[in-house]
């Protein structure tokens, strides 16, 4: 019984990280996806626990549960060719929804690093398990080859500054679509004081990992892979990228 025990808690983190055999068709909301690790070994772990708790979370934003990566993210070139700059995200400070993706998803952080109800850490299977392959985006801080993300967006075909980082001059504003929200792309808006809040506001608007993927599988998501807010392939309006990208 030992042994078996001991077999079923090593394979749990393996299981926990691969797609669910039942999985939850797109849209169909969070349970029997792959961010549905609620029971995985741990009594009481609901559905929402491993990223948020109602009590003594890590930070009032979002009421966020998992540690946060201490690592610092930059991309493999300097600007794009319209010249606006690519950012550094440090991990543990950036208030933007992109910082807690790559919470997991740089492979530096346990799935099960998380809190707990009195402020403590849970023992259980997921401790040391770290997203690696396919599912690790810009692994220890390396987001070279990634789509850029805490960078402006040009809402309504104007020019934005967020994250510190202004649209390039050489942006042609007509390849983009004025307001890829009505879309179902998500947008959020800088204060200009680091404080990032979803919606667009001119001159304020940019985009994170959650522009594109909604990791609660909700209404908007139209691919059952990757949370997608779009389809993976085609040439239809509802591709993923031509919802921003005016291309075809």
């Amino acid at each position: 019984m030992k042994f078996m025990k001991a077999m079923l808690y090593g394979l749990l983190p393996a299981i926990a990280l691969m797609p669910n055999m039942a999985r939850a068709a797109a849209a169909d909301g969070i349970e029997n996806t792959a961010h549905d690790f609620a029971g995985i070994g741990i009594p009481a772990t609901g559905l929402c626990t491993f990223c948020h708790t109602p009590h003594k979370a890590l930070s009032t934003l979002l009421l966020w549960n998992h540690t946060l990566s201490v690592n610092t993210f930059q991309w493999d070139a300097t600007a794009t060719t319209a010249g606006t700059a690519y950012p550094t995200i440090a991990g543990d400070t950036y208030k933007g929804t992109t910082a807690k993706c790559l919470s997991c998803h740089d492979g530096s952080v346990a799935v099960g690093d998380i809190g707990w109800w009195n402020g403590g850490k849970p023992l259980n299977p997921l401790d040391n398990q770290l997203i690696t392959g396919v599912n690790q985006v810009g692994p220890l801080g390396d987001m070279a080859g990634n789509h850029p993300v805490a960078m402006p967006f040009p809402f309504n075909n104007a020019p934005s500054t967020y994250n510190g980082v202004s649209t390039g001059a050489g942006i042609t504003l007509a390849d983009w679509k004025p307001d890829p929200q009505t879309l179902g792309i998500r947008l959020f808006t800088d204060d200009g004081a680091g404080n990032i809040q979803a919606g667009a506001t001119a001159g304020q608007t940019g985009m994170e990992c959650s522009s594109c993927h909604d990791p609660h599988n909700g209404s908007n998501v139209q691919s059952d892979r990757y949370f997608l807010l779009g389809h993976l392939g085609g040439r239809e309006p509802e591709y993923i990228c031509i919802k921003c990208h005016t291309k075809e």
